[in-house]
C-alpha cells in the first residue's frame, strides 16, 4: 500500500501539536525511519510516546482515504499465488489501520499471515521465520525502506529494495539489499524468467540496471 501521503501528513499533525516546524515531503522522506521511536526522539524528544502516537492515529484515521494500493502490487500478488510462492507481512502499520487498508482492498486473501503493529522488524524477523518453518537462503524480503534492508539481513535472508515508496535510490543503496527494482512488476518480470525453484536465489544475485 502507498501510505507514504497519509503518514506524511499526520506526522505533520503531530509536529504542529509538539509546536515544531512542518517537513516537506521530500524533508520527511529525507529524516523519517524506522524503528519510528528514533525519529521521534529526534524531533519531538520532550513529549511521551503515548501522546505523540495519539495526535499521529487520529490525524491518519482522517487523511487514510489516501491510501491506496501501489502500482503493480496486485499482479504481483496473483504471481505469487500462481507460483505458490508463499506470502507474509510485516509491518509497522497499526491493526486498526491494516484492517480498513485490507477490507479496501482484499490484499489479505494473497497474505498466509499478516505481522502487523510490529515496532522494530528486526525483532521479529527470527519469530517469522521460525514460525512459518521458512529457509532463510529461499526468502526474499521485499520493501521501499533501510530497516526492511537492515531487517533482512539480521534475519539471514535475501532483500530486494523498491522505489516506490519512503527512501530514495540513495538511501536504500547505502543499505545493501541483494536486489533495487523500480517497482513490483519488474521484481515478477525477474522471478518470471527464472526456474520455479530458483526464483528467489536468482532474484537476489540479480543486479538492477539503475545507474
Amino acid at each position: 500500500m502507498d501510505d507514504l501521503p497519509a503518514v506524511w501528513k499526520a506526522t505533520n499533525y503531530v509536529l504542529a501539536q509538539a509546536r515544531r516546524g512542518q517537513m516537506s515531503l521530500e524533508e520527511f522522506r529525507a529524516e523519517f525511519c524506522l524503528p519510528f521511536t528514533i525519529f521521534y526522539a529526534r524531533h519531538v524528544p520532550d513529549i511521551p510516546l503515548p501522546q505523540l502516537e495519539s495526535w499521529f492515529h487520529s490525524r491518519f484515521r482522517q487523511v487514510q482515504d489516501s491510501v491506496c494500493e501501489l502500482p503493480h502490487a496486485r499482479d504481483f500478488l496473483e504471481f505469487c499465488r500462481r507460483r505458490s510462492l508463499r506470502t507474509f507481512l510485516l509491518s509497522t502499520v497499526h491493526a486498526d489501520h491494516f484492517a480498513v487498508q485490507a477490507a479496501l482492498t482484499g490484499f489479505q486473501r494473497y497474505i498466509e499471515r499478516p505481522y502487523v503493529a510490529v515496532r522494530d522488524k528486526r525483532q521479529k524477523i527470527h519469530e517469522v521465520l521460525e514460525e512459518n518453518e521458512l529457509e532463510p537462503g529461499a526468502t526474499l524480503f521485499v520493501g521501499d525502506m533501510q530497516h526492511d534492508i537492515e531487517t533482512a539481513k539480521h534475519g539471514g535472508i535475501h532483500s530486494c529494495a523498491v522505489l516506490t515508496g519512503y527512501n530514495t535510490l540513495e538511501q536504500l543503496r547505502a543499505a545493501g539489499p541483494d536486489l533495487i527494482v523500480e517497482h513490483l512488476g519488474e521484481l515478477q518480470q525477474i522471478l518470471a524468467e527464472q526456474p520455479t525453484r530458483k526464483l528467489l536465489l536468482a532474484a537476489a544475485k540479480t543486479k538492477c540496471s539503475i545507474p
